[in-house]
C-alpha cells in the first residue's frame, strides 16, 4: 500500500496524516483520509499504524465486492479525461447560480454537512464547496456558487450543462450529527442551499424541523417548495419584507425560539456575521447552536493550516477538524480577520481576470 504518512509536531500536538494516492482512491470510489493529534508520540505513531490498518481492509473489500452490487460505480477522479459533467445549471439570481454535477461515488458516500474541492481547469484554483444537495440515483452532487471572486466569476462564466468540472475530490469534513429530536435550522445568503440537505436528514431521521431562510428579496428566494417538503414550519425572511416576513434571519430565530422553547439544536449556516449573530441569539438561552465554517482553503487535508480556527482556547483546521463547530465557542473577530488577510491579491486577480477577458 503505497500510501503518505505524515507524522509532525503543531503546536506541542503531533498530528498524524495518511494521504491515500489516487490510483487507491479510484478504488475505494472517493477521496478517503483520516487525521488525528495527540500529545503523546507514542500514541501517535500507534494511530497511525491503525489508521493505516483500517484503510488496507476497506481497499480490500472494495476490491472484493462483486461490481454488480455497487449502485454507483464511476470512480472519484473520473473515467472521462474531460472531467465532470455538469448535468444541469439553474440561475438564481445574477450572481448566485446551481450546478448538478455527474459524481455517482462521491453522491453515494455524501452525508449533510459535508463538503467538496472543485478545481474549473487544469490551471485552477482549489475551492471549497458546501454539497447542497446529492442523488445517488442520479449519480450527481448538486453545489451553488456564488460568483463574487476571479474562480467563482470563471465558473459562472464558463460552466454549462454539457460542460466539464476538471477534478472534483471529496466528500471531505465530518458530516452533521442527527441525534437531535427538535431542531431549527438557519440559512442565510449562501447558506440558504447548504442547510438543506441538513433539515431533509433531521426530517427523515424523525426530528420535528423549523426552517428559517433568509434573502434580500422575493426575487432571490429559491427551493420554498422542496424546504416546504420537510419542514414541519418554515419561516421566509426578506431583507424588504417583498416575501415571508420582513428582517434579517435573527428576526426569524427569535420568532421560532419563541414558540419552540424546547428546541434542542439550531443549526446556522451562512456568511459570518450572520452566524455570529445567531449564536449571540441562543448564548442566552443555552441552546446547542452548530455552525459551518468556511475559512480560506487550500488543500483541504490539514496540511497547509490556511483554514485554521481558533474554537475555545483550541486551534482546529476547519477541513479536517469540522466544518461544523459549536458557534458560541467559535472566535469569529479572529475568523473575518482571516477571510480578509488575501482581499488585495483577490482583487488583484478579478481584475487581471477580467482585463484578459475582454
Amino acid at each position: 500500500m503505497a500510501d503518505t504518512k505524515y507524522l509532525f509536531q503543531r503546536n506541542k500536538t503531533w498530528w498524524v496524516k495518511v494521504a491515500v494516492p489516487r490510483l487507491l482512491r479510484d478504488t475505494l470510489g472517493y477521496d478517503l483520509r483520516r487525521s488525528l493529534h495527540t500529545q503523546d508520540l507514542d500514541a501517535a505513531i500507534a494511530a497511525r499504524d491503525a489508521v493505516v490498518l483500517e484503510l488496507r481492509e476497506e481497499i480490500e473489500e472494495a476490491r472484493r465486492g462483486p461490481k454488480h452490487e455497487r449502485a454507483c460505480r464511476t470512480p472519484a477522479f473520473s473515467d472521462d479525461e474531460r472531467g465532470f459533467l455538469i448535468k444541469r445549471r439553474e440561475d438564481f439570481s445574477d450572481v448566485t447560480f446551481l450546478l448538478e454535477v455527474n459524481a455517482p461515488l462521491l453522491a453515494k458516500a455524501a452525508k449533510p454537512g459535508q463538503f467538496v474541492i472543485v478545481i474549473l481547469h487544469d490551471h485552477g484554483e482549489r475551492i471549497p464547496l458546501t454539497i447542497a444537495d446529492f442523488d445517488c440515483a442520479r449519480g450527481t452532487i448538486t453545489l451553488v456558487i456564488q460568483a463574487v471572486g476571479k474562480s467563482t466569476r470563471e465558473m459562472q462564466q464558463q460552466c454549462r450543462a454539457g460542460t466539464y468540472l476538471h477534478a472534483l475530490v471529496g466528500p471531505m469534513g465530518y458530516p452533521s450529527e442527527l441525534d437531535a429530536r427538535k431542531v431549527i435550522c438557519v440559512g442565510g445568503g449562501l447558506g440558504v442551499a447548504p442547510i438543506y440537505p441538513q433539515l431533509r436528514a433531521f426530517k427523515e431521521a424523525g426530528a420535528y424541523v423549523v426552517g428559517v431562510v433568509g434573502f434580500r428579496n422575493s426575487d432571490l428566494v429559491f427551493w420554498q417548495d422542496e424546504f416546504e417538503k420537510y419542514c414541519d414550519e418554515l419561516i421566509i425572511c426578506t431583507d424588504d419584507g417583498s416575501a415571508g416576513m420582513q428582517g434579517r434571519v435573527t428576526a426569524g430565530l427569535e420568532k421560532a425560539l419563541a414558540q419552540h422553547p424546547d428546541t434542542e439544536r439550531v443549526i446556522a449556516i451562512g456568511p459570518p456575521v450572520m452566524m455570529q449573530a445567531c449564536a449571540e441569539t441562543t448564548r442566552p438561552l443555552g441552546i446547542e447552536t452548530i455552525v459551518s465554517m468556511n475559512p480560506i482553503m487550500v488543500d483541504g487535508t490539514g496540511m497547509c493550516g490556511g483554514c485554521r480556527v481558533t474554537i475555545g482556547n483550541d486551534i482546529k483546521f476547519a477541513c479536517v477538524d469540522g466544518p461544523e463547530f459549536d458557534a458560541h465557542k467559535v472566535d469569529f473577530d479572529d475568523l473575518m480577520r482571516r477571510l480578509k488577510r488575501f482581499r488585495r491579491d483577490e482583487q488583484q486577480a478579478t481584475d487581471n481576470w477580467q482585463k484578459a477577458t475582454v
